[in-house]
């Protein structure tokens, strides 16, 4: 089994190695992006604020690959409120008077 892994990860590194820079970067910063998505919510999901106002800012502003949604910002900004984080009452009191203002 370890054997296995190891002339994958060999391989793949060969392949890195001669692949363009812009090739070999991309696929990486795409899954570590992806990667902080989920960890974030599944975090806000056990409730935690901190990863709650960090799935609200990423929705409000269509970051960590997720699309620009103001009622999941909303949801999870107001969450995180709710606990006390600060900056996510503020993130959400600029976005309402944004949106009543625009």
């Amino acid at each position: 089994m370890l054997t296995h892994l190891f002339r994958r990860f060999k391989h793949d590194a060969q392949e890195e190695l001669h692949a363009p820079l812009s090739h070999s970067i991309q696929p990486y910063t795409d899954q570590n992006t992806r990667n902080a998505m989920w960890f974030y919510l599944r975090e806000a999901l056990r409730g935690d604020k901190e990863a709650q106002y960090q799935m609200g800012h990423s929705y409000l502003n269509g970051e960590l690959g997720l699309d620009r949604s103001f009622l999941h910002a909303e949801k999870w900004l107001d969450q995180a409120a709710h606990q006390g984080h600060m900056a996510a009452r503020q993130e959400l009191e600029k976005a309402y008077n944004s949106l009543a203002f625009s």
